[in-house]
């Protein structure tokens, strides 16, 4: 359902990933795994329109996204640092995404209240979302990458300041999309959770794939215990 082929990427005089490449199927979810600073967010960025890599192919359930905006249609994106407008209630944010996403009118509001509902948000369907904490606010920026029903979840560090039933709701309607035969890419820091959580991964260091592969195959590689443990390994190597 994702495809990326010898994706380059730089800033000026600095490279931030070098000839990357890596495959998503349909029914998985892969972690994008890395360093501060390891180029994850510039490939989640490439992938979802909001940077043009200098070389390279980027393929969503086979669309180029270079030739055709169409794939945009398929994707929930959730970038590392969403920003929210802080003017508008949790009810009107999420409606004027449903608009943005083209989601019919009479399909909207229902969908919107299932996501406030399994979010635990319906309380707040009325407060601004400048009255929100952290926590609260990724909630809702959560709930609008899933506000489309999309087919691919690009979600950049999706846990960052959500508390355990945050993170257990994020992984239950993650896993619903890839059960239903969609796909994920989960970029994050966060190794046990990966572990756990994810099919396959692909570990990335100075913008340059290290290793990619189920996480077992990916452990078994350095004799590692944990993915952790491997990640660690992998990345002192270099």
């Amino acid at each position: 359902m994702l495809k990326v082929r010898g994706l380059w990427k730089s800033y000026g005089e600095t490279l931030a990933v070098a000839d990357l490449s890596l495959s998503i199927r349909a029914g998985e979810i892969h972690g994008l795994l890395g360093p501060n600073g390891a180029g994850k967010t510039t490939v989640v960025k490439c992938i979802v329109g909001l940077l043009r890599p200098d070389r390279g192919e980027i393929l969503v359930n086979g669309i180029k996204t270079t030739t055709s905006e169409s794939y945009k249609s398929l994707i929930g994106y959730l970038p590392e640092d969403p920003a929210l407008p802080e003017y508008l209630t949790v009810e009107e944010f999420l409606g004027y995404i449903a608009r943005i996403r083209s989601v019919k009118p009479q399909e909207a509001k229902p969908r919107i209240s299932e996501l406030m509902e399994t979010f635990n948000l319906t309380r707040l369907k009325h407060e601004f979302i400048g009255s929100l904490s952290k926590g609260l606010r990724q909630r809702v920026a959560v709930a609008s990458a899933f506000i489309h029903k999309p087919k691919i979840l690009i979600l950049d560090e999706p846990f960052l300041g959500l508390d355990p039933e945050g993170q257990l709701k994020v992984k239950s309607m993650v896993k619903q999309v890839v059960e239903d035969g969609g796909a994920a890419l989960i970029s994050t820091h966060m190794l046990d959770m990966a572990e756990r959580f994810c099919d396959t991964v692909t570990i990335v260091y100075r913008g340059r794939k290290i290793i990619d592969g189920d996480v077992r195959s990916v452990k078994q590689v350095v004799d590692a215990n944990s993915l952790e443990e491997a990640f660690i390994k992998l990345v002192n190597r270099r």
